[in-house]
């Protein structure tokens, strides 16, 4: 096929790069897929980071198809479905914190974020404080492609070429030390007059894993408590076992009022993403018969939701949260013996549990994206698939990625690491 005849135009891709070597999956089974060629991959970053339980899992497959001879679909307009029912319960049995009462449905990351800004500033509108309308985001941050996901993103998307409004967010640098965290800190105090929330991811994926000082979040989370400001926890990434733990909040020390899920919510299978909401924000609207603008037509789909049950069911049975953190410590512990082989340019691995980063380092510094899609090409020939970033590249496997896995990823990166050749 042409370049002039290929049909599809790809999110967040570049095409021209692309067409010259496109590819098409047709197969996947456990932790691997296959091409139109036959060629067969580990996908070393779970299609995007979601696919927890693998790409055939018969429990999630079957709960689809029962779901689909009961109810395909229903509207959350004004009625309810019993999988959605369900699931927000399930949802707030297993939440960091108990103050989250209730569940609102997205069908996307960006989608949820977007539900919880508006959570977020109308709460304290109508708690009498409708001065406070910035939202504080980390400079580094990646929250979504949707216009107001877009803007409390800190990483270049080109915002201003399509007119995203940022006029009611600030950035501040992400603190990966102590220096570091006091800055930030000092800067969110500085403005704590005007601030709606402060919106945080408990590890920074697409800038390439990058987990903010453990004094920062601490610090983060103290302020925010004590200045009544919406603390937006975003775990579309990190949720439901990536890092080790159910949730990332866990080990970071962090208790949303609004904590934002999608990704593993329903490992994949079907688009779904919520929020979860303390009751005080919850109480701000019903206690004055206030009514949510907020909605999307497939949220909370039947269909979703009895994926979304089935894969708690599966990531809770099969222990695979517990595995996510001893197949993580596994899998930075072989890349870390393979360094002396990048010769200096590769660092240390970063992050928690399945997400793992590695950064390279040329003559000139960091790399940038044009080199780490290079290297992402040179991993995909050789049959493993990983996520680049600026910083070089990620390694968000299924959950359920076996040691036969994890040798082809560690025999990959290790051919990577001999021909690292960077300027």
């Amino acid at each position: 096929m042409t370049r002039t005849d290929y049909p599809l135009w790809h999110p967040m891709t570049d095409m021209g790069r692309y067409l010259g070597s496109p590819v098409t999956i047709t197969g996947g089974h456990g932790s691997r897929l296959v091409d139109q060629d036959g060629q067969e991959y580990v996908s070393a970053n779970a299609a995007l980071w979601n696919m927890h339980c693998g790409f055939d899992e018969p429990r999630i497959q079957a709960a689809i198809r029962e779901q689909l001879d009961r109810l395909a679909y229903g509207t959350l307009f004004r009625y309810g479905n019993e999988p959605a029912l369900l699931l927000a319960s399930r949802l707030l049995e297993i939440s960091p914190r108990p103050e989250l009462t209730k569940v609102f449905y997205s069908t996307s990351g960006a989608g949820a974020v977007d539900a919880a800004l508006k959570l977020a500033r109308r709460y304290q509108r109508l708690t009498g404080r409708p001065e406070r309308g910035t939202v504080a985001a980390l400079a580094d941050s990646y929250h979504g492609t949707l216009y107001g996901a877009m803007a409390v993103t800190g990483e270049d998307l080109e915002q201003d070429e399509y007119g995203v409004d940022r006029s009611d967010v600030m950035h501040v640098p992400t603190p990966l030390d102590a220096r570091g965290a006091s800055e930030a800190l000092g800067l969110l105090r500085a403005a704590a007059d005007d601030l709606a929330a402060v919106i945080i991811e408990p590890v920074l994926g697409s800038a390439g894993v990058l987990v903010p000082d453990q004094g920062f979040l601490s610090g983060l989370d103290r302020f925010c408590e004590e200045r009544d400001i919406c603390l937006i926890v975003d775990e579309v990434a990190t949720g439901f076992g990536r890092t080790g733990s159910m949730f990332a909040s866990e080990w970071a020390g962090l208790r949303p009022d609004l904590m934002v899920v999608s990704k593993g919510i329903n490992s994949g299978y079907l688009p779904m993403s919520a929020v979860l909401i303390h009751e005080r924000i919850w109480d701000a609207f019903t206690d004055g018969g206030h009514v949510l603008r907020s909605g999307e037509t497939q949220a909370g789909n039947p269909l979703a939701c009895a994926a979304a049950l089935a894969t708690l069911d599966v990531i809770e049975s099969d222990g695979l949260v517990a595995r996510s953190r001893r197949a993580g410590e596994e899998l930075a512990r072989r890349l870390t013996e393979l360094l002396p082989r990048a010769r200096g340019q590769a660092l240390p691995p970063t992050g928690r549990g399945l997400m793992i980063g590695v950064h390279l380092r040329g003559e000139s510094g960091p790399i940038g994206l044009p080199q780490a899609a290079a290297v992402t090409e040179r991993f995909r020939s050789l049959g493993v698939i990983v996520h680049p970033s600026e910083r070089g590249f990620s390694l968000m496997p299924p959950l359920v990625v076996d040691d036969d896995d994890l040798k082809a990823v560690t025999e990959a990166a290790g051919q990577v690491f001999d021909e690292l050749d960077l300027p």
